[in-house]
């Protein structure tokens, strides 16, 4: 506790007398965090957002460092991939998508995405290998728990589901999928309990 003290009044110290950090200031030490630090400080404020809206608004932000956190080929076989969809050639897709885990298999992104594309396409035995090394890789993937958990519903492990929701929720409050289906599967476990 002492030395946190120390360390905090040296700090203090550094900064020359009158100067204080603006709101402009705090932007300027925000944008020199690496993009891990970036991750850990929005999931922070996404575990505390007080409403739906910041929520989502944060949750965008999150996102959007996921993705960014893969590189350049990468973000080209995602954006390569997002473009087959577009244009409803789902095989070009799932191509670019498979290329994308054989050149960055510790890129959670990627499995995020083909999982997806695995659910849009009925393939739920993929859809949930995908979402499930997703998370793995990315443990804070509330995005990720949110689908596992359609997919667990759809193989009809309701009480699997419920975990994967409140996975996603532990993470990101106010996920609002995750709170539909955290209600609707409360409520039918709840029944048969009876």
């Amino acid at each position: 506790m002492i030395a946190l003290l120390a360390s905090l009044v040296l700090a203090l110290a550094a900064i020359p007398p009158g100067i204080t950090l603006t709101p402009e200031g705090q932007e300027e030490a925000r944008a020199s965090l690496t993009l891990e630090e970036r991750l850990d400080e929005r999931l922070a404020a996404l575990a505390a957002a007080s409403s739906e809206s910041q929520g989502e608004t944060i949750a965008d932000e999150v996102r959007s460092i996921w993705r960014q956190s893969g590189g350049a080929t990468a973000s080209l076989l995602l954006d390569r991939a997002e473009q087959a969809i577009a244009e409803r050639d789902l095989e070009t897709a799932e191509r670019a998508y498979a290329h994308l885990r054989i050149l960055e298999p510790d890129f959670a992104e990627g499995w995020m995405a083909a999982g997806q594309l695995a659910m849009a396409r009925g393939d739920w035995s993929f859809a949930l290998d995908a979402l499930t090394e997703a998370v793995n890789l990315e443990p804070r993937r509330f995005d990720a728990y949110a689908l596992l958990g359609r997919t667990l519903e759809r193989a009809s492990e309701p009480a699997a589901a419920l975990a994967a929701y409140e996975e996603a929720l532990r993470v990101h409050p106010w996920h609002p999928q995750a709170r539909q289906a955290r209600a609707r599967l409360e409520n039918q476990l709840a029944g048969r309990a009876l």
